[in-house]
């Protein structure tokens, strides 16, 4: 059996990496003694993983965690479990438990939504329509080092669209990007795209990045959510009793 939640990466932690969000929640599922299961040899680990690793800086309301249980046991029991032992700055969403057989959340993804805040400082109009228009929009995309060559990737099969707002010299801007086989691309490349190659005159170090969520496709293409609808739903910004106030074990990571 699997528990899978939906939980967040909050303004506060905004800074810590993949890898030390990932201990984070490890820490968390000890303390809360979930019945996790573990990898079997000579150095056995949690067996457990995040849907779509996010990057530095950006927040979230859609990380998505796939854990396998050694034994079944009341979803109820499990969210309240780990609710209570999570840091400030994530939260439970939503949960679900799934059979071990049912796909991984990981190659379930077919998209994410993004809702992105920025400095403009004059009219991008021009620009998004120009970029609504053009059939392709390349961009050359680098890795880190020793992670591949660079290669030239066309933004439009990404995003095709995007949605934008214009007041007070602050853009408001959100849009679905794809993941298929080829990979994808971050929010941060795309208002890069848009400042460079269309004339939008953003302050990218200022832009402020959050995930929305994370979708699988229908039969038809359709957007459908990870979870299963009859999970469980938390109230936004619930928290359980030993989380008022301050978490039992610190705001550190």
């Amino acid at each position: 059996m699997k528990l899978r939640l939906q939980i967040t990466k909050e303004s506060g932690i905004r800074f810590i990496s993949h890898l030390e969000y990932l201990k984070t929640l490890e820490k968390a599922i000890r303390r809360a003694r979930i019945p996790v299961a573990y990898s079997q040899g000579f150095n056995p680990h949690m067996k457990f993983s995040l849907a779509s690793a996010l990057s530095v800086g950006v927040t979230s309301r859609a990380e998505f965690l796939e854990l396998y249980l050694r034994e079944p046991a009341p979803l109820k029991d499990l969210v309240d479990a780990l609710s209570c032992n999570l840091p400030m700055g994530i939260h439970i969403v939503r949960a679900d438990l799934a059979d071990d057989k049912a796909p991984k959340l990981m190659a379930s993804v077919a998209g994410t939504t993004y809702l992105v805040k920025v400095p403009c400082a004059a009219d991008p109009s021009d620009g998004l329509q120009r970029y609504e228009r053009a059939e392709k929009a390349l961009y050359t995309k680098t890795h880190g080092k020793g992670k591949g060559s660079p290669r030239i990737v066309d933004a439009k099969a990404f995003v095709p669209y995007v949605q934008a707002s214009y007041e007070g010299s602050m853009l408001t801007l959100q849009f679905d990007c794809l993941v298929s086989q080829e990979g994808s691309m971050k929010a941060a490349e795309l208002l890069k795209v848009l400042h460079d190659d269309f004339g939008l005159s953003l302050d990218l170090e200022k832009a402020d990045i959050a995930r929305l969520d994370l979708y699988a496709a229908g039969p038809n293409g359709e957007k459908r959510p990870l979870l299963q609808a009859d999970g469980m739903t938390l109230e936004s910004g619930a928290l359980c009793q030993c989380q008022t106030g301050r978490n039992p074990h610190g705001t550190g990571i």
